[in-house]
């Protein structure tokens, strides 16, 4: 009987327990991760994509991108956080991203720190088209209620196309239909990026059809500006930036500069950037040629310092700051921004 007994109350057990509503299931963890980090990008073509994974538990006292991917391992949600509290400085240049999915459309939309909806580069909805394999090859600007609009640049519309050898070629238009420059600051066209096997870009050159192209307009110098280059350390972190005309020459940019060498740390934040000119020496004239970054344990920039190439603290020329401190509150929101001369005055901000 004794035996009966027990194979009867162990039946009623497994009865029990799978008849009784189970408790809410966490998050899939699989669908979820957390990155110190974005890589570089220089297209819209680009998909978010996170550098240095971290863990749950560190995402609690690190600044961090959170991505939540579906069931088809598509990105949902990029949001830049601490401890699921929304941070407002992030690279994205919002808080939250959120992608939807409508057949062969995927809709990005823009939030801020307060969860609302936010503007991204001047428009409320990006509206990819993506092909069979999921890539994508093109996108329009659109409004609020859905309306065709144009974002800060002038642009309506993309198009890409992937080359024989491997390059994404892109094309902008705006709603006239007519094909239109990058921005003001690169007056180029048609561009082609290239790749590495990790998916890191290394190159972003202007062509003309199928001919490298040499701009010379006011924003390129006199020199002239056909292609960039980026160097890359294994994580995707980008070492060195630099510019070049269709000879392999450094070009000075509209702002003076031509080449950007950054030191990363082992969390892949840049501690240090120093500018170079064409003459790949270190930038002069108004321009800073050295700038050093300091960080909390959080990985929220605490202090910036501009320096000359001797590493000496000086007063940005153009502003009279020298050294620019954030401070945050206690889940990581920036509450204030001051900003001293090299002799530790305060400057007033000018807006």
């Amino acid at each position: 009987m004794k035996l009966y007994s027990l194979l009867f109350i162990a039946l009623a057990a497994i009865v029990f327990n799978s008849c009784s509503p189970k408790p809410a299931q966490p998050e899939k963890q699989e669908n979820v991760k957390y990155y110190r980090g974005l890589l570089f990008s220089e297209t819209s073509w680009d998909l978010e994509k996170g550098s240095r994974e971290i863990t749950a538990e560190e995402a609690k006292t690190i600044n961090n991108y959170k991505f939540t991917l579906n069931e088809n391992g598509q990105i949902v949600s990029v949001e830049y956080n601490r401890n699921d509290s929304l941070l407002d400085y992030s690279s994205m240049g919002v808080a939250k991203i959120v992608y939807t999915y409508e057949g062969n459309l995927q809709l990005r939309r823009a939030f801020d720190a307060q969860n609302a909806p936010a503007k991204d580069d001047g428009v409320s909805v990006f509206e990819y088209t993506l092909d069979s394999a999921g890539v994508r090859v093109a996108l329009r600007f659109l409004d609020d209620a859905g309306q065709p609009v144009e974002n800060r640049n002038k642009i309506h519309n993309y198009a890409w196309t992937k080359m024989p050898d491997g390059m994404i070629q892109e094309k902008r238009y705006n709603l006239a239909n007519e094909m239109v420059i990058m921005n003001p600051f690169c007056p180029f066209f048609e561009l082609r990026f290239t790749y590495d096997a990790k998916g890191y870009v290394t190159r972003m050159a202007n062509y003309d059809n199928d001919t490298l192209y040499n701009c010379t307009a006011e924003n390129c110098g006199e020199v002239g500006v056909s292609y960039f280059l980026f160097e890359n350390n294994e994580y995707g972190d980008v070492q060195s930036f630099s510019v070049h005309n269709t000879t392999g020459r450094l070009s000075n940019l509209y702002w003076g500069w031509a080449k950007r060498v950054n030191s990363v740390d082992a969390n892949g934040y840049v501690t240090e950037t120093v500018m170079y000119d064409q003459d790949d020496e270190y930038l002069g004239g108004k321009g800073i040629p050295i700038t050093q970054t300091i960080y909390d344990e959080h990985g929220a920039a605490v202090k910036r310092i501009s320096m000359d190439k001797d590493r000496n603290v000086i007063n940005d020329p153009n502003s009279g700051v020298a050294v620019t401190e954030y401070k945050y509150d206690e889940v990581g929101r920036r509450i204030e921004t001051v900003r001293f001369d090299k002799d530790g005055k305060p400057v007033e901000n000018k807006g």
